[in-house]
């Protein structure tokens, strides 16, 4: 904390007025880093796409989050790992944060209902944070054995996977 308000120009107590402790600053950072991806990235990079697109095009905005941004995605998933364990107070944050995701991908996958893309009978809701599901799990193991994961052929095999799954 010493570092960082050094760094900052500004005492270690500023911090902890502003943050409120260590974790809360840690927080600030992920949530910051989480949502200029979905601000800046994710929603751009699907822009008015539905459907099977908009799943092609999210696979493809989380790897570069995953490749580009490790540390912020590292520090997010520390946190959330945190958040269900000795630090449950920050449970409501990290749902609030994947609520959005799974409004935005359910409103993405509705689209390619409402075109006739996607099956009739697929739960939007269900479908995004079964996609939301699939992401995490990819990101936690790419993060503690990035050999061990061949994201070539990862994210494909999910994309095709979800299109088998989903398209009419």
């Amino acid at each position: 904390m010493h570092q960082i308000g050094e760094a900052a120009g500004i005492s270690r107590g500023s911090i902890f007025w502003h943050f409120g402790s260590k974790e809360g600053l840690l927080w600030a950072v992920a949530e910051r880093a989480f949502g200029r991806w979905q601000d800046e990235v994710l929603v751009p990079a699907v822009g008015g796409a539905g459907g099977i697109e908009a799943v092609h095009r999210t696979l493809e905005a989380h790897r570069r989050f995953l490749t580009e941004q490790t540390d912020a995605l590292r520090l997010f998933l520390m946190l959330m790992f945190e958040a269900l364990g000795p630090r449950p107070e920050m449970a409501g944050d990290f749902a609030r944060l994947h609520q959005r995701l799974k409004e935005l991908g359910g409103e993405w996958i509705a689209r390619g209902v409402e075109a006739g893309e996607v099956r009739a009978d697929v739960d939007p809701q269900a479908a995004a944070v079964t996609v939301i599901g699939a992401l995490g799990g990819i990101a936690y193991q790419y993060l503690l054995d990035p050999r061990g994961i061949d994201l070539d052929a990862v994210y494909p095999e999910l994309g095709n996977s979800l299109e088998r799954g989903l398209r009419a």
